[in-house]
């Protein structure tokens, strides 16, 4: 059959202009992929760092370490005895042979250590916790090295001052966990250079003690520095 001439036509020009599609297309060039974002890598964790506000104060405190306690016990090797007395922060040691050797001392207590100076030079540097106080002691040159256990009443520290016709006597007892004491007694304490002597036996029962004719009444000491120290 014959094909008419307006249909050929028709069909020669939607071939040519697919031909010419398909070119097209094949000529346009790919437009390029965007580029993949690299991933960023997370950041290693870093110390804590400190914060910039102000620590919360914290407490000092060593553990075990009283607020109020009373030592007593021997030197090593010197024939001496020591006695300490504490009371929140304030410290009161004596040392003492009986006569030669004899010394207080005052100072402080903080944090479970003592720092104490006497006259004549006299140091106490001690630690001390709820059952001891170690250290040592500096007495009249001496230097002695003491481990005194905690004790309570009766025993532990015992001053007395008095006036008898005008001069100032002022004694001083050691009282040690198992009774024995030892003391000392300035007749004048006033003196330029003052002497001791034994201290007469202390009653614990009444806090008294009997120098000749003189009735002294011994106090504990409570590790409050008071007059006449």
């Amino acid at each position: 059959m014959k094909i008419k001439t307006p249909y050929l036509t028709l069909l020669t020009g939607a071939a040519l202009g697919v031909v010419l599609l398909v070119a097209s297309m094949l000529a346009t060039p790919k437009a390029p992929a965007a580029p993949v974002a690299a991933a960023t890598p997370a950041p290693a964790a870093s110390a804590a760092q400190p914060s910039s506000a102000a620590p919360t104060p914290t407490a000092t405190a060593v553990a075990n370490v009283p607020a109020k306690a009373n030592y007593a016990g021997e030197v090593k090797g010197g024939g001496a005895s020591v006695a300490i007395s504490i009371h929140h922060g304030q410290a009161i040691a004596y040392v003492c042979n009986g006569s030669v050797i004899e010394a207080w001392l005052q100072g402080t207590a903080a944090n479970g250590h003592l720092t104490m100076t006497g006259k004549g030079h006299a140091r106490l540097s001690a630690t001390y916790r709820t059952k001891r106080a170690v250290g040592h002691v500096i007495a009249h040159g001496v230097r002695y090295t003491f481990s005194a256990p905690a004790v309570h009443k009766p025993s532990g520290l015992y001053r007395a001052i008095a006036v008898v016709r005008g001069a100032k006597i002022k004694a001083g007892w050691i009282v040690l966990p198992d009774g024995t004491q030892v003391g000392s007694l300035e007749p004048d304490a006033n003196a330029a250079a003052p002497s001791a002597k034994p201290a007469p036996a202390l009653d614990v029962t009444t806090g008294t003690a009997q120098d000749g004719d003189t009735v002294l009444v011994a106090t504990p000491v409570s590790g409050v520095t008071g007059s006449g120290f």
